[in-house]
């Protein structure tokens, strides 16, 4: 399943702790970014991408349960990269510190 594929999902922040794969704030998109199909049943699920960090997508049950990783281009990916820290309240560098990238 595509939802917890961070290695490293926490990472200590002063007294709290940062779930890479937290998705409470990351807003629900109007298709599958993965098959494109529209539907009432689509979810948030985390990705882990080795090149740039852990991103969120919106995945339709089929596409969110598979372990076939959808195509995304490397621009497109370092985006989504980005907003998914933004919806954490980290930056990049935090990212990287919390996947054991320093």
């Amino acid at each position: 399943m595509i939802g917890s594929t961070s290695p490293i999902v926490t990472q200590s922040r002063g007294t709290s702790d940062v779930d890479l794969n937290d998705t409470s704030r990351c807003p629900l998109g109007v298709r599958c970014e993965a098959c494109g199909a529209e539907e009432e049943t689509l979810v948030v699920r985390t990705l882990g991408c080795p090149r740039f960090g852990t991103m969120c997508l919106t995945l339709c049950p089929l596409c969110a349960s598979t372990t076939i990783l959808p195509p995304v281009a490397a621009a497109t990916a370092e985006r989504l990269v980005a907003q998914h820290c933004k919806h954490l309240g980290i930056d990049r560098d935090a990212m990287h510190v919390a996947l054991g990238r320093t």
